[in-house]
């Protein structure tokens, strides 16, 4: 079946002072999500981007820091005894009960040993034993909880992506209920499958394949820039049609996750970006919901960084990008 991309192009007249108060016609191009129908606007020249961010050697000083090795194991909580571990280990990576949970099932991973990495430093092997410990917690809630349906795997990197600490860590929630972009999407594409007898995302990899919104295909990942982004440079990854549920914590769709992240960040390095967003969609196991990397490039963190999440993106749950998917789902191409 083919999956339709639908567009509009508004225009706004004015006379501009850039122009000698020449008349003027700016255009802004609404596009609507396929699966969901959620809208985004294409607005052009609306995000920053500087070529050499400096971050102040202060900010970056470790002191204190809880997640840091030698003070992670003694400042940080302990699993419950259903777990049966006090905290999770993988490599460099660390996990343990969220001090401050978000839900009913709610832990941290802290990434790496060390307190700062730039965003083109990270590896594939670091990613995918944060993956794997977070994973692993996931299997175990729902080992534990049959109520339990929804989990997320998140990443705030930096003060300008959300994050209170430098230290690199991701998120994780599991519970029975899902955020709402989360229901969103799971509802949407149940009905799809239910309606064509297919995974919504293996249609719209085949579909877009070839084309400059596809950017790869990692092993068991495809990659792609959304026809309707929800913030800027969004690119996804998903796991082939036969995958579903949660992936094994430390097998190949995990590391191909982590491997097409470590490129997406080397992307946004390129950019002269340094923040970024991570959230991975899981649902237990169901055919029409194969797991899902959402990335997101962030405001530029320096001395006077600025915030990206505007009322379009806290009130109004739309998303602005300055670049279409096309162009920027082309260039991040060459660094897969």
């Amino acid at each position: 079946m083919s999956i339709d991309f639908e567009r509009e192009v508004q225009e706004t007249t004015f006379y501009s002072p850039l122009e000698e108060f020449e008349e003027t016609t700016v255009e802004t191009e609404v596009r609507v999500d396929p699966l969901t129908g959620r809208t985004a606007r294409v607005v052009t020249d609306n995000f920053l981007v500087s070529e050499s961010p400096e971050i102040s050697e202060e900010v970056l000083d470790d002191e204190g820091c809880f997640f840091c090795p030698g003070t992670v194991e003694e400042a940080t909580p302990q699993y419950p005894d259903w777990v049966g571990t006090d905290r999770g280990k993988s490599g460099e990576a660390t996990s343990f009960p969220n001090l401050n949970p978000y839900g009913a099932y709610s832990n941290v991973v802290a990434l790496t040993e060390e307190h700062y990495v730039p965003i083109d430093e990270f590896t594939t092997q670091q990613f995918a034993d944060g993956l794997c410990a977070a994973l692993q917690y996931v299997r175990d809630v729902f080992d534990h909880d049959p109520d339990a349906r929804f989990a997320s795997v998140n990443m705030n990197f930096l003060p300008s992506a959300g994050s209170s600490l430098i230290h690199p860590h991701m998120q994780t929630l599991v519970d029975g209920r899902g955020t709402n972009e989360q229901r969103r999407v799971a509802e949407a594409a149940r009905a799809f499958y239910d309606e064509n007898d297919e995974v919504y995302w293996s249609e719209l990899a085949l579909q877009e394949r070839g084309g400059d919104r596809y950017v790869a295909e990692i092993g068991n990942v495809h990659w792609l820039a959304p026809f309707a982004p929800t913030h800027h440079r969004h690119l996804v990854g998903v796991a082939a049609q036969i995958h579903s549920g949660v992936p094994e914590p430390r097998g190949d769709v995990a590391h191909d996750f982590a491997e097409g992240l470590v490129n997406v960040l080397s992307y946004y390095a390129s950019l002269g970006l340094n923040s970024f967003n991570v959230a991975m969609f899981l649902e237990r196991d169901d055919p029409a919901l194969p797991p899902l990397l959402n990335v997101t490039a962030r405001s530029v963190f320096d001395e006077h960084y600025w915030s990206d999440a505007t009322f379009f993106t806290a009130l109004h749950d739309e998303g602005v990008v300055d670049v279409a998917p096309e162009e920027y789902g082309d260039a991040a191409h060459d660094f897969f």
